[in-house]
């Protein structure tokens, strides 16, 4: 694989972490819905260490994505979670909270006796898959909900508006800080600064090149918010309407049906 094509595949993913306007059933779903079913399927990941179960929980986001049409993008977005992933799976392998079974590895590394056993890495697996899970579907929530939905729901659940305008920047902030850094990585390589060699110790000093101006531009756009803000005379009214706001339907409650049945039978799974 040439270095172009590394550049290009990093160039999709770094698309792929925003929101992608579309008409699937998942699109058209209230944004309080989607947030919902994004904390019933994080909370379900957190309160098991079974590697089937969370197999089965990785299973039903992955088929939300298919659902969607959002297949590509959606394994795309797992990149971000690759360097995460390695260090969960190594650190839990190696000192896992539950172990069983015969000792595969054993050292002495100074005051630390890492090891190895089939019970740590079942455990390492279900962290890893865990990782999975939740990043996965909280990328799913962003590829699917536009910042106005967003926010709409929110302000429709009486959320206090300086709340509801923070959650809703917050989630516009991934897709347009993400299209900062890939513009400043473009720019430094145009000045024959390559990043794609090399280790990231070894890179280290290189990273000072998209530090400052990532905090530059972050500095910048909250200036250029706060302007905005202020022209459009925000919080000057108790409690401002919504021109649009979403309203639940029964693609929504067959979701959270759906959700409900899953997650009845994942847990009945034996671990």
């Amino acid at each position: 694989m040439t270095a172009g094509d590394g550049r290009s595949r990093r160039r999709r993913a770094h698309r792929a972490l925003g929101y992608i306007p579309g008409d699937s059933f998942l699109h058209r779903l209230d944004p309080r819905t989607k947030l919902l079913v994004l904390i019933a399927i994080s909370v379900a990941a957190l309160a098991t260490t079974s590697p089937v179960r969370t197999a089965f929980l990785f299973a039903f986001v992955v088929g939300l994505a298919v659902a969607a049409g959002l297949a590509r993008p959606f394994s795309r977005s797992l990149l971000f979670l690759m360097p995460l992933l390695t260090f969960i799976l190594v650190i839990d392998s190696l000192f896992p909270r539950e172990a069983w079974g015969p000792v595969l590895f054993s050292a002495q590394v100074g005051p630390f006796t890492p090891e190895i056993t089939p019970g740590g890495l079942l455990f390492a697996t279900a962290m890893g898959i865990r990782i999975l899970v939740i990043g996965g579907m909280s990328f799913l929530f962003v590829m699917t909900t536009s910042y106005t939905d967003f926010v709409a729901g929110l302000r429709t659940s009486r959320l206090p508006p300086v709340i509801a305008f923070s959650l809703g920047y917050a989630l516009k902030s991934v897709t347009a800080l993400t299209e900062d850094l890939r513009n400043i990585m473009d720019a430094q390589r145009s000045r024959a600064l390559e990043f794609d060699r090399g280790t990231i110790i070894k890179n280290r000093r290189k990273l000072m090149a998209l530090g400052i101006p990532m905090t530059v531009s972050v500095l910048n756009r909250a200036r250029y918010v706060t302007e905005a803000m202020q022209s459009r005379g925000f919080a000057s009214a108790s409690r401002p309407t919504c021109y649009r706001p979403p309203r639940p339907g029964r693609n929504d409650l067959l979701l959270l049906v759906v959700l409900l049945l899953s997650l009845s039978g994942i847990a009945m799974v034996p671990v």
